[in-house]
């Protein structure tokens, strides 16, 4: 009987209007919000600058513009011509031989993309290729250097941190903060 009166009082419930010194009191507390990762980005190396700036008095580690590279990329292309009726008859010279051409991007205008490649190799094959259908007048041309993007990451915002990084969004050009796992 003295052994079960103290089993019993071992399960009896603790009593709820005090401390219980068995149970620690950082288990009442709310938990605090799990810090997340956000990134944004490409910028080029201008946009970075303009960021390391804005980012110039926050804590050492609490961000890194993270360099990434990106390849070059090369372009078939026909142009520049003087006047609109010049490229609207090339237009159709190239639709009578089946050659399929877009529009080569604001800085190259007024012209005619016959393809983009990855390697400058891969698109001189290209205009071998064209200038055996027929095409004479079309050229390689860099149509993006190699060069290097940044991606502006934070590892770890907590919520309390979330209006700062929220604060860097006229740097971040339009950009969204996403998660790094994402």
């Amino acid at each position: 009987p003295a052994a079960a009166s103290e089993a019993a009082a071992k399960a009896a419930p603790v009593a709820t209007t005090g401390p219980n010194p068995a149970v620690p009191a950082t288990a009442f507390r709310p938990a605090a919000a799990p810090a997340v990762c956000l990134q944004a980005g490409t910028f080029d190396t201008h946009q970075a600058e303009t960021l390391r700036k804005a980012l110039a008095r926050w804590p050492q580690g609490s961000w890194t513009l993270e360099p990434i590279p990106v390849a070059g990329r090369w372009m078939v292309y026909l142009g520049r011509f003087p006047q609109a009726d010049v490229l609207d008859k090339k237009k159709a010279e190239l639709r009578e031989l089946g050659i399929p051409f877009d529009r080569p991007g604001a800085a190259w205008e007024p012209g005619l993309s016959l393809g983009r490649y990855s390697t400058e190799e891969a698109a001189q094959r290209a205009l071998a290729d064209l200038r055996a259908k027929g095409v004479r007048t079309a050229r390689v041309v860099p149509e993006r250097p190699a060069g290097t993007a940044y991606v502006l990451r934070l590892p770890a915002v907590t919520e309390a941190q979330r209006p700062q990084a929220d604060a860097l969004r006229p740097q971040l050009g339009g950009r969204a903060w996403r998660s790094c796992e994402g």
